[in-house]
């Protein structure tokens, strides 16, 4: 199930990724290798009983849920945790275009700094919006004086305007995430957008950079996000997921497990593909009655309306009202739902899009435990691997604090010096900023 690191004085940083899901809890650690791969090294898995729609409603049973995947995860490898990549989701989340300008009076004089582009994001991260925060902001692209570019540095402007998508969750349903964290006796580094941290491992460079549009259609909710010129340009939550097509075939007089199950082994997306003589047989679950037989077609057309009606033709609408559709070249499905029969054919017909299952592996390494290799995976591990990134991109050497750190754990931290901390918020956000610009080129910048 995972392998055992021995602590060495090389040994590298392990990260965890925490993906809280409305089905599901699951819990990765792994660490960054010298040729970028992720290595994972470990994970557990829980039930997750206190999330409805990608929301937590039951603080107390998503802490033991959390428990439960840490345990498992402990048990698996002998490595303390401490903290985790958080995966935020659910149809509370909203993503709004906003723009930051700053007028440089001597701006044909001196070019464009990078403390300047640093600066300007520094400020939309610190936006208020009433009763929502602010999880991330995403860089589209500048304009130096009304022309295009996504690399600001190094040009001459006396105005430059930054576009950016400004990614909100609900203030209550984001604490209640942190809450069910702590309660876990855990620390939350940093939290992650789900549908982000699915792309990350499920989509090329090349495909982000040429127009995709990445569907993860979870428990609780399909996740819609577009990538254009290498960056997420849209974000858009559609409040319905793979649990409603069970409740749909549990109405057929099922439980809800056995619903679930029929789903996963029997389920298809297209009827066509089916043979009306075909039956499944459902032994009665209370011994009272009699079993069970349904239709094999009958029970893809349950499938097949759902699925176009409440999941995928509002992805379609969505990609039609982002502006962004004559860009979306390609479609990759990925997340539970995406393991039903027949569910690219389907996407093709509803949204006109070469479509493709996006299956976690870019970046992971190829010795990653095969259960791991499964659509329902790709957000834990895309939440790994970015937290990895991110890590493995501050990490230094020579670092005074790495050096003061116990071999028995780390030493308690003590106030933060305030200049330290701004000298470390610039650096993450130059980060960022490189990070996000390093994929894109537009033909207005003028250089390959």
């Amino acid at each position: 199930m995972a392998k055992n690191i021995q602590p060495t004085e090389k040994s590298p940083k392990l990260i965890v990724g925490l993906d809280i899901g409305t089905t599901k809890i699951l819990m990765v650690m792994g660490y960054l290798r010298d040729d970028g791969k992720i290595e994972v090294c470990g994970y557990g898995k829980g039930p997750s009983t206190g999330v409805e729609y990608g929301l937590v409603f039951n603080l107390q049973e998503t802490i033991d849920d959390i428990t439960i995947a840490l345990n498992q995860l402990l048990n698996s490898i002998d490595e303390p945790v401490d903290e985790v990549y958080v995966g935020v989701a659910g149809r509370h989340i909203k993503s709004i275009a906003c723009t930051n300008s700053v007028t440089r009076p001597d701006g044909l004089d001196n070019m464009v700094a990078q403390e300047e582009v640093a600066k300007m994001l520094s400020d939309m991260l610190c936006m208020k919006v009433k009763g929502s925060e602010v999880i991330t902001v995403i860089p589209q692209y500048y304009e130096a004086d009304e022309r295009k570019t996504t690399r600001p540095r190094g040009t001459l402007c006396q105005k430059l305007v930054g576009h950016y998508q400004l990614v909100t969750g609900d203030t209550e349903d984001v604490k209640r995430i942190c809450l069910s964290v702590s309660g876990a006796r855990l620390t939350s580094k940093k939290l992650i957008l789900e549908p982000i941290a699915s792309g990350e491992v499920c989509l090329t460079e090349a495909e982000k950079k040429n127009g995709v549009a990445l569907i993860d259609i979870g428990g609780g909710t399909t996740d819609l996000v577009i990538f254009h010129q290498g960056v997420p340009v849209f974000i858009k939550v559609i409040p319905v997921g793979g649990e409603v097509i069970t409740n749909d075939i549990a109405s057929l007089n099922l439980t809800k497990e056995q619903a679930e199950s029929l789903k996963i082994n029997h389920g298809n997306c297209i009827p066509a593909d089916t043979k009306p003589d075909n039956f499944i047989t459902i032994p009665d679950g209370t011994g009272y009655g009699q079993p069970l037989k349904i239709s094999e077609t009958n029970l893809s057309q349950v499938i097949s309306a759902r699925v176009s009606e409440d999941i995928l033709k509002p992805v379609r609408r969505a990609i039609e009202e982002s502006g962004y559709d004559k860009y979306v070249r390609n479609v990759v499905v990925t997340g539970g739902g995406a393991g039903l029969r027949n569910m690219p054919q389907l996407c093709e017909f509803i949204l006109n899009k070469n479509t493709r299952i996006g299956y976690p592996t870019e970046g992971i390494s190829g010795t990653t435990d095969s259960a791991l290799r499964h659509t329902t995976c790709s957000t834990a591990l895309g939440l790994l691997r970015l937290g990895c990134l991110e890590e493995g991109q501050h990490a230094a050497p020579s670092n005074t604090d790495m050096k003061e750190e116990s071999p028995k754990g780390p030493a308690k931290k003590g106030p933060e010096n305030p200049e330290k901390k701004t000298r470390k918020m610039g650096e993450f956000i130059d980060s960022i900023t490189d990070w996000f610009g390093k994929f894109i080129s537009m033909p207005s910048d003028g250089v390959n």
